[in-house]
């Protein structure tokens, strides 16, 4: 999918998509809610989108297509070696530096996710989020030609535990507020990928 292009128009839309998310919900804010909030005329906003479903799809396609890019960004960056007696996790694949940009343009759009997290889009873009986690680690697995995986768990259980955990950290620290940095939320990224899933349970 082609990002579509942010222009000044689309950002008001987005802005007042974002703030009726939070203050109606999606099922009762309409294209006239829209339009009023982002002082257009809904003549302009059938000119960008074709209601508010195409909206709302759009915007979630666009916040996973800018996920997947940040997040590929640095493909050629090296894995890092596990230490000796040590499996290399499966997230090795993807860098901190590539983690941390995407906490940061997370952070960088804080009102629209945490609209979308406190709103039926929640479990979508959650597992939107997983899957095209899945899918770079996959991706950049199979350009450095490694399996990573946890221990004796094959690559394919090794992945899911991981990026699920890692997901869900994600989507805690958008639903209580960003109270943490996104420096931090890396750093606790990184040490849970070192940890076993035994572990992580203790």
């Amino acid at each position: 999918m082609a990002r579509k292009r942010n222009t000044g128009t689309e950002a008001k839309i987005k802005a007042a998509f974002t703030q009726l998310l939070k203050e109606k919900g999606f099922d009762a804010m309409t294209v006239s809610d829209i339009a009023r909030i982002a002082g257009i005329n809904r003549g302009t906003f059938y000119m960008h989108y074709m209601d508010k479903y195409d909206l709302r799809q759009q915007l979630l396609d666009n916040a996973i297509f800018d996920l997947r890019r940040i997040l590929t960004s640095n493909v050629g960056a090296p894995v890092p070696l596990p230490a000796p007696g040590q499996h290399a996790s499966v997230l090795d694949v993807i860098t901190p530096q590539a983690t941390l940009q995407a906490l940061l343009y997370i952070r960088a759009d804080a009102a629209f996710f945490d609209a979308i997290s406190q709103s039926g889009q929640n479990l979508k873009m959650y597992n939107d989020t997983k899957e095209t986690l899945k899918h770079v680690l996959e991706e950049r697995a199979k350009a450095l030609g490694i399996h990573p995986s946890l221990g004796s768990i094959p690559p394919e259980y090794s992945g899911e535990i991981v990026v699920s955990g890692v997901t869900s950290i994600i989507w805690m620290w958008v639903k209580r507020g960003f109270k943490e940095s996104p420096e931090e939320i890396t750093k606790y990224i990184e040490i849970s990928k070192r940890l076993s899933p035994m572990a992580l349970m203790r």
